[in-house]
């Protein structure tokens, strides 16, 4: 049984053809959330279009607020019913769940390290999101908001201006984002710069520094919150800026000088690139055998 697993993102979106749990064909192409999100469902049936005879249901890992009805494009302020639309354009079965949560899924399915734990799923890349896994399942909720992180609020001391896309201050995401992270040193350097060239050519300046470091204070002030909401054991740290070896010890040192109480293990993914398809394949999977 072939089915399509497509990971919308806002630069990029990843399609991949899966039979029996093994990617056959995958190919990458330009998000256009920020440029023209109202033809998003026809772009991507396009993509996929040349495979939907083969495929039996589609299953999409999508960036921002998923719920059953629609997705809420926070960053550009749009709602689209993306899985009627491409069920109607496709005339298959559609399962769609936030990004980050089929990032969780892939690690609950892949790394034996954190098979039956509690753990979080955080994903600290353009925004910072999570996924909750507990007691063998993903948190989801009705209007898809449960488990954006990254805009749950931490104190910082710090100079910055930490204002929200969301409306409110000092969300994490504000702090820890690598568009946050690109946008502070920018300021603080003159100069138009990403994240990867704040990581590549910068990291050592003493204002960027900071601001690598608040970066990382946000994420283990995040961290501690959460083990005092859940009491999860463990915490899988994703996405590019997550996985920049400077950016990861300095959210480890944080938490090792925490108090005992608020520790947690903390773990890099192991489901690699693909994690969201792999992840969204096997949740709609686990769907079906639950029905």
């Amino acid at each position: 049984m072939m089915n399509i697993a497509i990971d919308i993102g806002g630069t990029k979106i990843a399609c991949a053809l899966i039979d029996n749990d093994q990617i056959v064909n995958s190919l990458k192409v330009d998000s256009i959330i920020h440029t023209n999100i109202d033809d998003l469902a026809a772009y991507v049936y396009t993509v996929i279009e040349k495979w939907v005879p083969q495929a039996s249901a589609i299953n999409i890992a999508c960036t921002g607020q998923v719920s059953a009805e629609f997705v809420n494009f926070l960053s550009v302020r749009r709602k689209l019913p993306l899985k009627a639309q491409l069920e109607s354009l496709t005339n298959l079965p559609v399962t769609i769940i936030n990004d980050a949560s089929a990032a969780a899924w892939a690690e609950y399915t892949v790394n034996e390290q954190v098979k039956n734990k509690n753990f979080i799923y955080i994903t600290v890349s353009t925004g910072v999101g999570a996924g909750i896994v507990f007691n063998d399942q993903i948190i989801t909720c009705a209007d898809g908001f449960c488990a954006h992180l990254g805009h749950t609020t931490v104190h910082i001391q710090s100079n910055h201006n930490y204002s929200c896309h969301c409306g409110r201050k000092n969300c994490v995401e504000s702090i820890a984002s690598g568009t946050a992270i690109a946008k502070h040193a920018s300021k603080a350097l003159g100069k138009t710069l990403n994240a990867k060239d704040v990581f590549t050519n910068y990291a050592e300046h003493p204002e960027v520094a900071e601001i690598i470091d608040n970066a990382a204070s946000a994420v283990a002030e995040l961290i501690f919150n959460m083990k005092a909401t859940f009491g999860n054991e463990m915490v899988v740290i994703g996405g590019s800026v997550g996985l920049s070896a400077l950016f990861f010890n300095k959210v480890a040192e944080k938490i090792q000088q925490a108090p005992a109480i608020y520790q947690v293990t903390l773990l890099q993914p192991v489901s690699g690139a693909d994690a969201d398809l792999i992840g969204v394949h096997h949740y709609a999977q686990n769907q079906l055998i639950e029905k």
